[in-house]
């Protein structure tokens, strides 16, 4: 259990101030969507219960003796057949609630008004010509409008074929179903945290908002065309485009190593996962979002390409290293207080600030003279195992340093580090041959070093580096067989 919830509250170590606002506010968000959404069937409910509770009191107190006083015995045929009578007279004097049931009821009782109680007449008479169908509908539509207009869930959302364009300012602030209310959750928070560390939070939140608000006009042009214009009459809603544009951004950058490759996939599942929820949950109107989405995902990708980094974390950073170099006396004590510093910053979840001084701390460390071989082996431990984001580059740079200072441990454990983050082949296969010639030197588990060793000569088996692999493999196969041959053997003992 303590696992369990130590894995729910490990994001929150990463939390800043305006995380836990933001995360307050779509609380509340969930909460007034909640209460718009259910109340009506809540109401039902407390209609239905009292329609039987009245009901009861008025068959013990009244109607149950008027059958006895004309001789007949009220039984449970009678009591049921009086019970829908008394329920269509309760629901007369006080209709449903549901606001659905009620549109048809509604469409119902202005078709008997129109038909049969005058309505064409009056309508003649105030317009000066007999109604038109079309005239009939448009009629019905004022009507049901009149009544819808009095709930949030109806007012506030945008509805093409009406088109009332100032929804789009308060559209986005209901959610079409629970689904898509915890998916938003999740993947906001997940999209706020991971773009902040490229833009300010308060470009994130600009950009949410403008595509929250025009989402409602590139869901307009898409009904126009004659595939979706069935949806016009329905209600649009939700942030899904919104949040597919945030995906985007955090699919792209100029810079090499700017986006981690785990937020990259998260971010292209997470599209995928809203365009489901869109196409399969949500019904009619929403199909259309699931279309746009893949537009919006693109137009976030421009965002998040061009858009430039913030730099005030930057130069902040830059202080704070430069006041580490004037706050110590020796250039060995400054490496060691960067790295502490760094790694405190890691655990405070203040990534770029951690990073920054990380990277001058460890490169500044591997280059001292003489080398220190179990501290180096034990800052590069807390520093794999750390969160904080590095690129492969740097970590596979670390890796041939430590090589070289021949510290193969150390060495071993920064370019596997890097190797699982890199992308080019190159790399990954210079990578490869490193870590596969190091452990056939240290004789540090022999067969991870063959598999490694193998994808070199797979990638290209006619180089240099090629040949140089072959040789370690069949050193490698050496050692094995020894290995083999020295392994202790266990013998039986009879007494």
């Amino acid at each position: 259990m303590k696992k369990i919830l130590s894995l729910i509250l490990k994001p929150f170590r990463f939390f800043k101030f305006h995380h836990y606002v933001t995360l307050l506010a779509l609380a509340l968000l969930g909460v007034f969507n909640f209460q718009t959404t259910f109340n009506p069937t809540i109401q039902k409910i407390r209609q239905e219960k009292d329609i039987h509770e009245s009901f009861d009191k008025w068959w013990e107190e009244e109607r149950a003796q008027e059958f006895r006083n004309v001789g007949l015995t009220p039984n449970d045929t009678i009591k049921k057949q009086e019970f829908e009578l008394y329920r269509e007279r309760y629901q007369v004097e006080n209709p449903t609630p549901v606001i659905e049931d009620r549109i048809e009821e509604m469409k119902g009782e202005f078709l008997e008004w129109w038909e049969n109680q005058g309505g064409k007449e009056q309508y003649a008479a105030e317009h000066g010509s007999y109604p038109t169908d079309k005239q009939y509908e448009a009629e019905l539509k004022k009507w049901i409008y009149k009544y819808t207009d009095k709930f949030i869930r109806y007012r506030w959302a945008y509805q093409p074929s009406r088109g009332n364009t100032e929804s789009w300012l308060t559209c986005s602030l209901l959610l079409p179903s629970l689904w898509s209310y915890i998916f938003f959750v999740v993947f906001f928070m997940f999209a706020l945290m991971q773009l902040e560390k490229r833009w300010h939070a308060f470009f994130v939140y600009v950009y949410a908002v403008v595509i929250a608000i025009i989402s409602g006009f590139f869901v307009d042009l898409l009904v126009d065309t004659s595939f979706f214009w069935q949806f016009a009459t329905e209600r649009y809603m939700g942030v899904s485009l919104m949040l597919c544009f945030l995906f985007g951004a955090n699919t792209f950058d100029k810079e090499k190593d700017a986006i981690p490759s785990y937020v990259s996939k998260i971010s292209q599942f997470a599209l995928a996962g809203s365009m489901a929820i869109d196409w399969f949950l949500n019904p009619g109107i929403f199909n259309a979002v699931a279309v746009e989405s893949p537009i919006f995902f693109a137009l976030g990708g421009l965002a998040g390409y061009y858009m430039p980094h913030r730099a005030d974390g930057s130069a902040k950073q830059k202080v704070v290293v430069e006041q580490r170099f004037e706050e110590t006396d020796s250039p060995g004590e400054r490496t060691r207080k960067m790295i502490e510093d760094g790694l405190q910053a890691a655990k405070n979840g203040e990534n770029e600030n951690a990073a920054r001084l990380l990277r001058y701390g460890l490169t500044s460390l591997l280059q001292e003279e003489p080398v220190k071989f179990m501290e180096v082996k034990d800052t590069v431990n807390k520093v794999v195992t750390s969160y904080v984001e590095i690129p492969s580059t740097q970590w596979i740079e670390w890796g041939a340093a430590a090589k070289q200072k021949k510290i193969p441990e150390a060495a071993i454990t920064l370019l596997e580090k890097g190797l699982a983050k890199e992308t080019d082949a190159t790399i990954i296969r210079r990578a490869h041959f490193d870590i596969g010639e190091l452990r056939i030197q240290t004789k540090s588990d022999v067969n991870a070093a063959m598999e490694h060793l193998s994808k070199v000569i797979k990638e290209n088996d006619s180089d240099t580096l090629a040949e140089q692999a072959k040789k370690l493999m069949e050193t490698g196969k050496d050692i094995l067989v020894q290995m083999a041959y020295a392994a202790p053997k266990q013998f039986k003992v009879s007494n």
